[in-house]
This record gives structure tokens, sequence and C-alpha cells, in this order.
């Protein structure tokens, strides 16, 4: 099948038909009606997005609603009355208290994920007050840029990401948010243009449409990036910040992999079923791995704890790796409700009893003598080797699951307040047998795990 056969296939699935757009206009234009018509300190209304500029994938049903207020209106008063608004909105349907810069409402109206945020009327992105003050700039500058082809190649474009697992805004993903993918279909012109420059991309590829940056610049001003898109209303910001070097990398190795063999695969993955609870023992027999498994903090919002879990995963592997367990490769999971698991697979999960500390040149006399001096308590040496001393003592930490269990009973007493909660709630070091019974009893977890243990990218 041909690349023009498969866009046309895709197109038709990942469309939004116009039954449905007419669904999500109707109850966009009534929430905005209602929320005009409320008496409040609110100077405008407006619906941004990618269901705004008619980007989204049928069954995205996210409607973002702004409710903006005068810039000069104070701070706790602008969030009060966008808490109050929203609520109001929300009367007689589920909703909850959310938090980014500052709080907001969201819920479920109709069958829609409805936000109700509130936004500063600003002249310019160079006013801004609060981070999402930008979003009505990005609705002005996509609107008034994007036609209607674009539109349908920005679909491709986001499904094909979403196809490899490389698509969101969230901390959890660390990959493409929509505003990105929406900015590379207006740079490139079309999705497989799209496809073909960034099967070629280099870490740290820069793409500036309002050419705020020459190149070198942006790479100085945006150092340490994997992608650097500057953002059209905001010279000073990378709105590609969140991704991260693997999902970069994987991106453009499914760009390559697409070119060479296009095939609908990478925009719909086939969903692979988790394994026989025989095959994943018989694989678990042939790996170390071991588990940290906590309580998920109760009503605590997933982007704040999977990047709270992300950070304490990473401090658990520094210190796996000091203590000389050699860390293969780690992941975490939760399901958002009871339970976080971050797996570590490690080369041996018991050392030697001893281990062998290098001392200065035997030719550095004084440090030499401190050397000495100060390790008294030896199991072998001080002997001389290449020219040094050295020693072996006594290793502190000889299994695993007893370096993993002081360290999160330190942990306790430091970790932030939610994952400090969620070290307290059900904290356990578990090893085959108790993964083997986690896997038989939640299905989520039997399906990360099985992915975890295939090791393989989908797209190849």
């Amino acid at each position: 099948m041909g690349s023009k056969e498969i866009f046309k296939k895709v197109l038709k699935r990942v469309t939004p038909t116009e039954p449905e757009k007419k669904r999500e206009r109707a109850l966009a234009e009534r929430i905005i009606k209602q929320v005009k018509e409320m008496e409040g300190k609110h100077v405008d209304v407006m619906l941004c997005g990618s269901i705004a500029r008619d980007t989204h994938l049928r069954g995205d049903n996210d409607l973002d609603i702004f409710v903006l207020f005068p810039e000069k209106l104070e701070r706790q008063e602008f969030e009060r009355e966008g808490i109050r608004i929203g609520k109001r909105v929300f009367r007689g349907h589920e909703w909850e208290k959310a938090f980014s810069e500052h709080p907001y409402i969201r819920g479920i109206i109709d069958g829609f994920d409805v936000e109700i945020v509130p936004s500063y009327k600003v002249g310019s992105a160079e006013m801004l007050q609060s981070a999402v003050d930008r979003s009505p700039f990005h609705n002005q500058f996509l609107q008034s840029r994007l036609d209607g082809k674009q539109r349908q190649e920005t679909r491709l474009l986001r499904q094909f990401l979403k196809g490899i697992r490389a698509y969101g805004a969230d901390i959890k993903a660390s990959s493409v948010p929509g505003y990105v993918v929406e900015l590379l279909i207006l740079h490139y012109g079309s999705f497989l243009d799209a496809i073909k420059a960034i099967a070629k991309w280099r870490q740290g590829q820069v793409i500036d449409l309002a050419g705020h940056w020459n190149e070198k610049e942006a790479g100085r001003v945006f150092s340490d990036a994997a992608l650097v898109v500057v953002d059209p209303v905001d010279r000073n910001r990378n709105v590609a910040a969140a991704l991260s070097l693997n999902q970069f990398s994987r991106i453009v190795a499914a760009s390559q992999a697409f070119l060479r063999r296009p095939s609908e695969k990478f925009f719909f993955r086939e969903k692979e079923g988790p394994w026989p609870v025989s095959k994943v023992r018989k694989m678990l027999q042939k790996k170390e791995l071991v588990a940290v498994k906590l309580g998920y903090p109760k009503g605590a919002l997933p982007d704040i704890v999977w990047g709270q879990i992300q950070r304490l995963a990473r401090k658990i592997e520094t210190q796996l790796k000091l203590n000389d367990f050699k860390v293969v490769r780690s992941e975490a999971w939760t399901d958002e409700k009871q339970a976080i698991v971050m797996i570590f697979e490690v080369e041996t999960g018991t050392l030697q009893k001893s281990h062998v500390k290098l001392g200065p040149f035997v030719t550095d006399e004084g440090n030499s003598r401190a050397f000495l001096e100060a390790h008294k308590r030896v199991i072998a040496g001080p002997r001389i080797e290449q020219g040094r001393w050295l020693i072996e003592i006594p290793r502190k930490y000889v299994r695993i699951e007893r370096f993993l269990q002081d360290f999160l009973k330190k942990e306790k007493r430091v970790e932030k307040a939610l994952l400090k909660k969620a070290i307290n709630k059900l904290c356990r070091v578990i090893q085959e047998k108790q993964i083997i019974d986690l896997y038989r009893k939640n299905r989520e977890f039997a399906a990360f795990l099985s992915s975890y243990l295939r090791g393989e990218e989908e797209f190849l």
C-alpha cells in the first residue's frame, strides 16, 4: 500500500465526523454563553486548544475554556473568581480542583473533559502574568496560519506520534505536546515532509518559525534540550522542553523506519495482551529484577505524582550505582489510583562481601600515610598494585533488597509530602514471587511488565 492510501485510511479513522464536531461546538458555545452571562470580574471567554483549531483527533473530547480577567486584577481575587466561575459551570456535574501555576476547575460534562481555566487578558505574550496567558496567543497564531489541508496533516502527525507512544505534554509521557505538532506542520508544510525532516534530525535541532534567534544563539539559550522549538509568541520559551532525549531518539528512529517501509502500524499500535504467567516467570528467572511498590497518594494529580516518581526513581538509581549495584535498566508504572511500582534491573543483586578501595600513589608520601592511618579495619591489605596502595574493606550492602529497605526508611523523613504519604503507605521491596502475585492481580501492571520484558520498540 502506498503512502497516499495509508494517509487516506488513517484520516478516515481519526478525523471527527461532522455530527461529532457539531456536538463539540454546541457544548463549547453553551458553556461560553453561560460564563458570559455570569456576573463577575471576567472580561472575555474563549475556547482554546486543538478543538478550537480543528486539529484534534476523533475521541479527544477535551474542551479548554479560558476565562479572561483584566491584567490589573489582584492575583488572589483572580484565583478566587476563576474557581467560583468554574464551580458554577460544573453545577450538577462531576468536577475537581486542579493545579498548574494556579488552581482551576476541571470535570466532565456530557462526556467531554472540560477545563475552566482563568487567565489574564494581556496585550502581548511578553506581558504574561501567568503561564496560561500564552494560550490565547497560541490560538490566534495558529488560527490565522493553518489552512484546511494543514489541519488534516496535523492530525496525521498527531496520530503517528500517538501510535509510537511519543505524544503528550504530561510529565509521564516526556513527549511532544499538541501545540508543537501544529508548529511542526506549519514549519514543514505536510506530514510527509515533516517525517522526512525528522528522520534527519540531530540532537539539539532548532525550529524557530518566527525567527527570534539564529541557530547558534538558540542552541546557547536552550542548551541541553533534545529539541528546540521556539514559541513564536514568546522568544524565551522552548515549547518542546518536555521532550526527553530517549523519546526524541524514538521519534527519529520511527520516522526513518516509516520512510523505509510505510505502514498503518505506525499510526495504530497493535495491543499485545499480557504474557502467560509461566512465560513471565521464566523471563524473570533470566533477569535480576527488584521492584519498589508504593501506595498511590489519594486524590493526587497524576502529573504531579509522575514528576515525583521520576525524581525518586533517579535518586534510587544513583544510590544503587554508588553502592556498586550496576543498573541495566529502570522503569516506573502507576495505575494512578492505588499502586506505584518502580522496577530496577541490575547485573547482580548480590555483591561480594568485600570491595577494593584504591588509595594514593606510593610516591605521594603524605596522602599515603593519611590513607593507611584512616583504614585500620580491613579484610585484606594494605598492598601495592600498579604503584598505588590498595585495601579490601567490608561492604555495607551485599544484597540489593537490604540496601533498598534502608534507603526507603531514610526517604520517609526527607521525601516531599505526596511521596512521603506513598512511602508510608504499603511501601515494600518486592522480588520475583511478589512481582508475579501483582502480575496476576492487576491487569494494567501485567500489560506494563509484559511490554517491559519484551524490551522491543513496537514500530520495528
